[in-house]
């Protein structure tokens, strides 16, 4: 299909997401609650609470930091559609893009001092148009032979995942993502098609509020380990040698039709752990990307801001161009009270110290309270095979406030 600009209606639609997206900036900026240490993204920071102006300026700095995905407009029609814009619809698809590209950031700084050209190259990862490597990608799925592989710069596109949440769940362009919908699309094209540098981090995606510590060893370890031994007594011993680093999804839910005030306070223990790298949520209506809390508001970034598509060869051509569109400088803060209550939580473990201090951590965590509502196992049940389970989960994550006009 050819490309298409877009029509009147579906640039009005553009303009009213936009005017709520600089009026909810307008309201957050002037309410900065305060309070302190805040946490973000497995971060303590110490702020002064006399100095609001300078609380202000370092959210916004740490905020800044971290790639920023919305809603974009004009590429090409998207697989089987005449979609050339998924506003309105792909907002939990550009709050998981957020994920994964947090966790290939946090990933690719353990690789040198190339800091500016892994940076790029995360951003060529989510390209709104891949052009031609899209064509190759599906020639690529529909091969009966992929062991020899295949080097693709833009894997995460949403190029990609349209066609792939065609093929794996029968989803067209236009419809709403669940949150396990989209991680294990991430989680495939990931696992399959790495970018430069991240082949040796693993990405796992664990359903119903499940974690399983054998599970993460072997994917650590890249082996079979034994679930009648001491799983943690085995990552105490100096001769384990982690071949990779883990990047850890794992769906939950903190309550029915509202959060459940102590699965909150527990929650925030779980984002004050250095090994979180935020959530994959928002409210009933609205996918959110949370970073971390201040206070009893959760810091969050916003894919609900429309911009112009950026295709592979723009983004190479116009790097400073691009870092802007992908770095958002308004402070948006969500009260504890109206989150939803589906949510994907992420963490990143480094190695092997840093999967034994973090199964610890949760293990204490739960010991503290009677209401810890993630389940942890040393082993998962035979019949756990989180490779192709995808329970279903909560679908009021979306944007029905406005009517999409295709």
């Amino acid at each position: 299909m050819d490309q298409r600009q877009e029509n009147y209606k579906e640039v009005i639609i553009d303009w009213i997401y936009n005017l709520k997206y600089i009026l909810s900036v307008y309201l957050n900026n002037k309410n900065v609650p305060q309070g302190h240490p805040i946490y973000i993204l497995g971060h303590r920071i110490d702020i002064d609470d006399y100095d609001i102006e300078d609380r202000i300026n370092k959210i916004k700095q740490l905020v800044q930091e971290t790639i920023w995905i919305t809603y974009r407009r004009n590429y090409p029609p998207l697989y089987q559609s005449n979609y050339i814009s998924d506003t309105g619809w792909g907002c939990m698809l550009r709050v998981g893009q957020m994920a994964m590209a947090q966790m290939l950031k946090k990933h690719l700084k353990n690789h040198g001092d190339k800091r500016d050209e892994d940076y790029d190259n995360i951003l060529l990862a989510f390209a709104d148009n891949d052009s031609q490597e899209n064509k190759e990608f599906i020639e690529f799925q529909n091969s009966q032979d992929k062991q020899k592989g295949h080097n693709f710069i833009c894997p995460f596109s949403i190029q990609k995942i349209a066609y792939l949440a065609k093929k794996e769940f029968n989803l067209d362009p236009g419809e709403w993502y669940r949150p396990n919908y989209i991680l294990f699309l991430l989680e495939l094209l990931h696992n399959n098609i790495p970018i430069r540098a991240s082949e040796n981090l693993k990405l796992s995606v664990f359903n119903d509020s499940c974690l399983f510590l054998d599970q993460l060893m072997n994917r650590m370890f890249e082996a079979k380990f034994e679930t009648d031994k001491d799983l943690e007594e085995q990552l105490e011993k100096t001769q384990l040698i982690g071949k990779n680093s883990l990047a850890i999804f794992v769906l939950t839910r903190i309550g029915l039709d509202e959060p459940n005030q102590k699965y909150l306070k527990i929650l925030d223990e779980i984002m004050e752990l250095p090994y979180f790298q935020g959530i994959v949520g928002g409210t009933p209506k609205r996918a959110f990307f949370i970073l971390g809390k201040i206070n009893d508001h959760y810091l969050y970034l916003d894919p609900h801001y429309v911009q112009e598509a950026e295709n592979k060869d723009q983004i190479i051509e116009n790097k400073m161009f691009n870092r802007t569109s992908y770095s958002c400088k308004n402070i948006h803060l969500l009260n504890q009270k109206n989150v939803d209550t589906s949510m994907g939580l992420s963490f990143y473990i480094r190695n092997q110290s840093e999967l034994l201090q973090f199964w610890r951590s949760m293990k204490q965590i739960k010991q503290s309270s009677d209401d810890f509502f993630i389940f942890l196992s040393d082993s998962a049940p035979e019949y756990v095979d989180y490779s192709s389970q995808l329970e279903e989960s909560s679908n009021r994550l979306n944007d029905d406030d406005v009517v999409i006009l295709q």
